[in-house]
């Protein structure tokens, strides 16, 4: 094995020395909204993989110290001001009916009068009255239990609030840093999908631990240390001494020699209940030429300068034209210094800090801060922010470089503020595409603000916080815990709120678990009510995934439709009764809506054998049936286009003899059909059965589009925001080989609604995002509202297999999960775009942005094919044996659609990757350097070495197909 170089990202950086900026920067507040004020410039480099070389920033004196805020006295609860002329009249008639009951009173109190000395004779008139105001008493009493008994009917219940968090919190000591707190489990989770964090170990093989006990006593902590796929335990120990908030974690030598990485889980004991556990993950490795501690004093130097306009940073940026430099709730390593800076909004820290390591290796470190804000805002009102700060940096021969950078910004939407205009909801810095729902005349609408779930009623001017679990009464970590997300399922006409909450429970009775959580907002009772708990042994990321769409509750129907394991459940809530629509489900065999309301799968047979498709409306329980024999289908050809290659839309339909659920775009649901005659395999020799014809179908099941080529086959399609990619094929002697992608759009524009998400801009906060009415709002000061939640007297807890059956492949960057695909050149593909690192469902190491040596031989050897086998054959059999030998097993992946410079990262793993130059041609790539590509020829065994820009070429005469083994 050759190396010429340790592990760096690309080609060496530019040695660029700019003039070196002035210290202080004074800021001055634009004319006007077009005008944003600009940095000093700076040079971008040649590529944008480039980091720049830093000129030494020093680290803080007292980094682990966040920037003090100023102290803001929290909000009260908001009441109106001005009263309603509807008020004033009720408030005036009550006055009169308070004299009225003074007077009766009065009466009552006095005296009896009494002639003859007898009480048998008293003044019948008054006797009457007193009567009557005693059946006036009563009625009121009556009344008042009646309107009880009718607003809580059905409720079975007591209405609560939730419980303050209670379960403890750990963080650990990495080179006298506090990093990586880690939240509590009450169930014991999948090791593999317990991927967040990752924790260096010191050379001695300890790991001091702080305990965040929160007044409770701790009875016992045992710890194991795992393999990634959780199949090898390598420890089983125990802490002895548990005086302290700090403990040692003995972990000697737990990581075998030639395992890098493993999985910690701790398990905390409070209290006297010797089964009660709450457990703890974080991946661990050895600190062996790491560079943590620099790496993270480096990025809170950064961080806190951002604070004070330091344009010294300026030197790690890279402006250019993708950044987006109108709007400060997202900014990134290609944004310009002042928005990089804060712009001129001043905000200050008003929480600690809190530190996590995501990925950690030999060529750079990536971190990610948390943390809230306050500034005050362009109403001259203290507003609070979280604010998720992203870094990721290497450390080489003691010089520091940025190699990404990403920091958000989301208002904390606060009720008790000035959030109404004439135009709707103000919602300030908020990601572009707010997730809300409103009903059918626009009066009243839901929305979700940063993990808070909020209801405005125009008829009342009444707005609800209708679900959060951030502690409203003071700052705690695990209260505002972001491992969570609400969806809204749907708002009827009334203002009814179905919704779900999904990921990690933060608090209450469901502490500790992670799952779906559904709920009902009751708009008219003010009350919040517990439908159903679906509880998953998956972190908040996979659990979103798996379970975050394919949870779904018709309220008007009291139906539940749960998609887990392969597996389609209906459970009827009111008659406790579970039926199964749909089982033995495998990956591509079922589709759901973005929203979730729209679910399609094959009822009966195989993914390629399949005759019907069936297309639920789980909304209004309506459905209709896709067979393969398409007949009677109307055609509706409207709204879609076929980018470059045209569609097929007016071609005589043939009867298929199988049909495949592919998607939704909106309402619209996207099939694929297919003969199995037309079955064969790829070069890789995977069996296949690509499609011959793709139909798109409205919510009357009549056919929209379609598109259909002669010699050209579907192997699948990508949906995303409404965009759909088509992966081609072509056939030689029955194998598959990729062509160029073909592209869906649609033109139709989606329903309009009385209330929309639009985009407005200020000087001081710059774009913002707001809700917008059709109408006008007139009075802006809500009333708000503080639902309150009620607890079933029996909760119900419906548990699903929810084991995934086949390969997913995870695409984690900038500090967290962003995406989950079924084909690996997709993932690679996305974490591209993010400089993020995809894992297979194994924890395998994927692929990994500038992660590899800048040159790099395999110990492949030269080999020929043999007599009457094919060259496609001769490097399959010689990888399977080379894999065997240098690969401990390593697993055949298709990398079809990956550029080049992406499949080097495998080979930088010590495994050769197989390229076709044309349909039936293969060579072997075994080793590159800086300019060119080793390969191997079989069909005459020898060894070539061209230019990169050459092997691009060849690899696209093969339609970029590559195979390669991941260990």
């Amino acid at each position: 094995m050759k190396k010429d170089k340790p592990n760096e990202t690309g080609l060496a950086p530019e040695q660029r020395k700019p003039e070196k900026p002035k210290k202080e920067r004074t800021k001055k507040k634009p004319q006007n909204i077009d005008k944003v004020k600009k940095s000093k410039s700076v040079k971008s480099p040649k590529e944008a993989d480039q980091p720049k070389k830093s000129k030494g920033v020093k680290p803080p004196q007292e980094a682990d110290q966040p920037k003090k805020s100023k102290s803001v006295k929290s909000p009260k609860e908001s009441v109106p001001s001005k009263k309603s002329q509807a008020q004033q009249e009720r408030s005036g008639a009550d006055k009169a009916k308070s004299a009225r009951a003074k007077e009766a009173l009065s009466y009552i109190d006095q005296p009896r009068k009494t002639r003859l000395k007898s009480e048998r004779f008293i003044d019948q008139p008054k006797r009457d009255k007193w009567k009557k105001v005693g059946i006036l008493i009563v009625v009121f009493v009556l009344a008042i239990l009646i309107s009880s008994l009718i607003l809580n009917q059905g409720t079975r219940d007591i209405t609560v609030g939730f419980s303050d968090p209670a379960l403890p919190r750990v963080a650990f000591d990495v080179r006298n840093q506090r990093v990586n707190a880690l939240e509590g489990y009450v169930d014991e989770m999948d090791i593999t999908a317990m991927r967040d964090t990752i924790t260096p170990i010191a050379d001695n093989g300890r790991l001091d631990m702080y305990v965040e006990a929160d007044g409770q006593e701790i009875a016992g902590i045992r710890y194991e240390v795992y393999s990634l796929n959780g199949e090898d335990v390598y420890l089983q120990n125990a802490v002895k001494d548990l005086s302290g908030e700090k403990v040692t974690l003995e972990l000697g030598n737990a990581l075998p020699e030639d395992v890098q990485e493993g999985v910690l889980r701790v398990a905390l004991r409070v209290g006297s209940d010797e089964e009660k556990e709450t457990f703890y993950y974080t991946r661990i490795e050895r600190q062996d030429e790491l560079s943590v501690k620099e790496c993270m004093d480096f990025a809170k130097d950064f961080h806190e300068k951002t604070f004070t306009g330091d344009e010294e940073l300026g030197w790690y940026l890279e402006p250019d034209a993708t950044a987006d430099n109108t709007t400060l709730q997202t900014v990134n390593i290609h944004s310009n210094l002042f928005h990089i800076c804060w712009g001129d909004m001043a905000p200050e820290v008003s929480t600690e800090v809190e530190w996590s390591i995501k990925e950690s290796n030999t060529v750079y470190t990536s971190l990610l801060a948390k943390y809230q804000v306050t500034a005050v805002g362009d109403r001259e009102e203290t507003e609070t922010y979280n604010v998720r700060e992203f870094f990721r940096v290497r450390c080489s021969g003691g010089e520091m470089y940025l190699l990404d950078y990403n920091r958000t910004m989301n208002e904390v939407f606060n009720g008790d503020l000035k959030v109404l205009d004439k135009d709707g909801i103000v919602l300030g810095l908020s990601e572009s595409e707010v997730a809300y729902e409103a009903n059918a005349k626009g009066t009243v609408v839901s929305f979700v603000q940063d993990r808070d779930l909020w209801t405005y009623n125009r008829k009342t001017n009444e707005l609800s916080l209708v679900f959060s679990f951030a502690n409203m009464e003071g700052y705690d970590a695990r209260s505002r815990n972001d491992e969570h997300q609400i969806r809204i399922i749907s708002v009827d006409n009334n203002g009814n709120t179905t919704f779900a909450v999904y990921g990690y429970m933060n608090r209450g009775e469901h502490e500790g678990r992670v799952g779906v959580d559904v709920y009902y907002f009751d708009i008219a009772k003010n009350a919040v009510q517990e439908k159903a708990f679906i509880p998953s042994t998956k972190a908040f990321a996979i659990a979103e995934d798996e379970l975050g769409k394919m949870v779904y509750f018709n309220q008007e129907q009291q139906l539940l439709y749960v998609l887990a394991g392969g597996v389609l459940y209906q459970v009827d809530l009111e008659k406790d009764k579970q039926e199964i629509l749909a089982e033995n489900l495998e990956e591509g065999q079922y589709v759901v809506s973005d929203d979730g309301h729209l679910m399609a799968f094959q009822p009966s047979g195989e993914l390629n054998t399949a005759q019907e498709v069936r297309v639920l409306n789980l909304a209004n329980g309506e459905s209709y049936t896709v067979n393969a024999s398409r007949e009677e289908d109307e055609k509706a050809d409207k709204g879609w286009h076929f980018s470059g290659f045209g569609g097929g839309g007016d071609q005589e339909e043939t009867p298929a003899e199988a049909v495949r659920p592919l998607g939704f775009i909106y309402d619209d649901f996207v099939c694929g059909y297919l003969y199995t005659e037309d079955q064969g395999t790829t070069i890789a020799g995977d069996a296949i059965s690509p499609m011959y014809e793709l139909e798109i179908r409205d919510t009357s099941n009549k056919v929209k589009k379609n598109y259909k080529q002669d010699g050209v086959y579907i192997s699948d399609v990508l949906i995303e925001k409404g965009f759909m990619t088509l992966n081609r094929l072509s056939k030689t002697d029955g194998v598959y080989t990729g062509i160029p992608q073909d592209y869906v759009t649609n033109n139709e524009e989606r329903k309009e609604s009385k209330v929309m998400a639009e985009v407005f801009s200020t000087v001081l906060k710059e774009k913002q995002m707001r809700l917008t009415f059709a109408d006008e709002i007139e009075d802006f000061s809500p009333k708000i509202l503080r639902p309150k939640k009620v607890m079933e007297t029996h909760p119900i807890t419906i548990s699903f297999d929810d084991k995934v059956k086949t390969d997913k492949f995870y695409v984690y960057g900038v500090g967290k999960l962003s995406s989950v695909y079924d084909k690996a050149a997709y993932a690679i593909q996305k974490a591209e775009q993010i400089s993020g690192v995809v894992i297979s469902s194994e924890q395998s190491y994927i692929w990994e942005k500038g992660n590899r040596d800048l040159v790099y031989y395999t110990e492949a050897a030269a080999f020929q094919k043999a007599e009457g086998q094919s060259s496609t054959e001769a490097c399959m059999q010689y990888m399977e044996q080379y894999a065997a030998q240098y690969g401990g097993g390593a697993k055949k992946i298709d990398l079809t659609g990956c550029t080049l410079n992406q499949v080097l990262y495998i080979i930088n793993k010590g495994m050769p990757v197989i390229t076709m130059t044309d349909p039936s041609h293969a060579i072997l790539l075994t080793g590159y350097d800086y300019n060119t590509v080793t390969y191997m020829d079989p069909d005459n065994g020898q060894e070539f070495t061209v230019p990169m820009e050459q092997m691009d070429a060849i690899a696209a005469g093969g339609g970029n197909t590559f195979i390669g083994f991941v260990k």
